[in-house]
């Protein structure tokens, strides 16, 4: 089963994040221009109090038809955030992220934050496995 790790080394290690004091607009912004559907968020030392997601804004706005342009990523982050470690394996991290019904995972790894991965990302390395298994099938049928 591939795990975390594997996924994080083909993906890339790291993590793009936003300040607790990002101002919204500036947050969709920088989101947008990387392509991200979500941020960890960090406070002043780095250490993770938050997830910023597009869900997390389009949220605020209809259920509040809030004005985003005055608030902050510590204004809309959800706070509760379901992590994982590289050991995981993606079944386990989609698990967590059916349970927690979210769309992205902060992976840590001696307590560091040392990556994030996506549902997106999960599910690649998904059909990659069941294609490898399809493909040992038909090798192991035909000799």
């Amino acid at each position: 089963m591939t795990t975390i790790r594997q996924v994080l080394d083909q993906k890339g290690w790291g993590a793009i994040v936003l300040s607790a004091n990002h101002f919204i607009p500036q947050a969709a912004r920088f989101l947008t221009a990387k392509r991200i559907g979500a941020a960890p968020v960090v406070d002043d030392r780095g250490a993770l109090v938050g997830m910023l997601s597009e869900r997390d804004i389009m949220r605020f706005v209809g259920e509040f038809d809030g004005d985003i342009k005055d608030r902050t990523a510590a204004d809309l982050m959800t706070t509760l955030v379901a992590s994982c470690t590289p050991e995981a394996t993606i079944l386990d991290a989609m698990l967590l992220m059916t349970t927690h019904r979210c769309r992205h995972l902060p992976v840590f790894e001696d307590g560091v934050l040392a990556g994030v991965v996506s549902i997106g990302d999960l599910v690649k390395a998904r059909l990659e496995e069941a294609e490898f298994e399809v493909d040992s099938l038909r090798a192991y049928i035909v000799s």
